[in-house]
């Protein structure tokens, strides 16, 4: 064997075990966190939490507020100028402020007409494929809101099922937050 030919295989061997670390740190990285440390850091952050939910009942009109987008119920087109955005600059310091502080990589949200909050917390994946892990508040309904997700709907202490073409399962916090996890 020439001496080029150890060296591209040498090199060739080297790229592999680099593809392979890739691999196994995107599937590492990729778990969602377990049961037990997301009720762990509910408990120890649980004040923030409020305040984030707090907040966001505030901000009805809002359907997302994550770090760096902005979605109100009638436009989720973005960007957009300031002045559509739905709440101030200052007010979504806030919300990123604490988002970073309870450990949320995405935001919140609020689907359309719900009385139920969505703290999201963990995601991997794209659009026609992925899972989320977060914390639900069951909201209560009234003033044209109403429960959209499962476990608000059914108040089991745990469950699971498909429901919106996706699956989902949950684990009961307190009365009315939830670890929920979607997979689509």
């Amino acid at each position: 064997m020439t001496a080029v030919i150890r060296v591209l295989m040498r090199a060739a061997a080297f790229l592999v075990g680099l593809l392979l670390i890739a691999i196994v740190l995107v599937w590492w990285t990729s778990r969602p966190p377990s049961d037990t440390s997301l009720a762990r850091q509910f408990f120890q952050r649980e004040d923030d939490m409020n305040r984030i939910l707090a907040m966001m009942n505030q901000d009805v009109q809002m359907n997302r507020i994550a770090l760096d987008f902005l979605w109100k119920e009638d436009n989720a087109g973005w960007p957009r100028p300031e002045a559509q955005w739905g709440i101030s600059l200052e007010r979504w310091n806030e919300y990123r402020a604490l988002f970073e502080k309870v450990g949320s990589q995405a935001g919140i949200i609020r689907r359309e007409r719900s009385s139920d909050v969505m703290i999201d917390m963990w995601g991997a994946g794209i659009v026609p494929s992925g899972t989320s892990v977060s914390y639900l508040h069951c909201g209560s309904p009234g003033n044209g809101l109403e429960h959209t997700e499962p476990p608000c709907l059914k108040r089991d202490t745990a469950g699971s099922g498909q429901y919106r073409r996706l699956s989902y399962r949950y684990t009961r916090l307190t009365d009315d937050w939830y670890i929920y996890q979607e997979i689509w």
